[in-house]
């Protein structure tokens, strides 16, 4: 994880401190909130005012400029808590809108199939990109059914987040608000 922001490709000019983007993730183990924490440390990077917050604290999002919602995966499932924000932004006016999944566990370059959740939560909320990036997996921080679940899956462990993918999806997204910015 890159500590300056510049861990991508994809070169942006300052956005502004004028920018606000709500972060919001929702996960049990940890991994979708590292990305979600990566993908903010970029947007500050290039001058940003970033929320990263917990689908819970979320009341409103008037006021922001962009809304990054993601949510880990499990058994082809979001977590509630992000379908639960999901539904509240919804029914209200709201900025633009990226969403992402984390997992299935990965480590190959084949396309992961999106979830009907995600599915779901992109025509709920006309969001601008859904993309899906690998997650990680330590077995010993599973509970004994998630233990059982993963055993019986076939799944391998570990860590196949991939930090390059991630910030280069976070400087699209400046890409995009960048484009949108000059052109009103």
């Amino acid at each position: 994880m890159a500590d300056d922001g510049g861990c991508g490709q994809i070169r942006i000019p300052p956005v502004g401190r004028d920018m606000k983007i709500l972060v919001s993730t929702a996960g049990r183990h940890g991994a979708t909130h590292s990305l979600g924490q990566e993908m903010g440390r970029v947007f500050e990077h290039c001058g940003v005012d970033v929320d990263v917050r917990a689908p819970e604290s979320v009341v409103r999002v008037d006021g922001y400029d962009a809304l990054v919602i993601g949510s880990a995966v499990y058994s082809d499932r979001w977590v509630p808590a992000a379908k639960a924000l999901v539904d509240r932004v919804s029914r209200s006016e709201h900025p633009p809108v990226w969403l992402f999944s984390c997992g299935p566990l990965h480590s190959s370059d084949r396309p992961v199939n999106v979830t009907s959740d995600a599915a779901h939560a992109v025509s709920l909320m006309h969001a601008t990109a859904h993309r899906t990036f690998p997650g990680k997996l330590v077995p010993e921080r599973l509970s004994a059914g998630e233990r059982q679940i993963f055993e019986n899956s076939g799944a391998v462990a570990g860590d196949f987040r991939d930090w390059v993918l991630v910030c280069n999806w976070a400087r699209e997204i400046l890409a995009w608000l960048n484009a949108e910015k000059r052109g009103s």
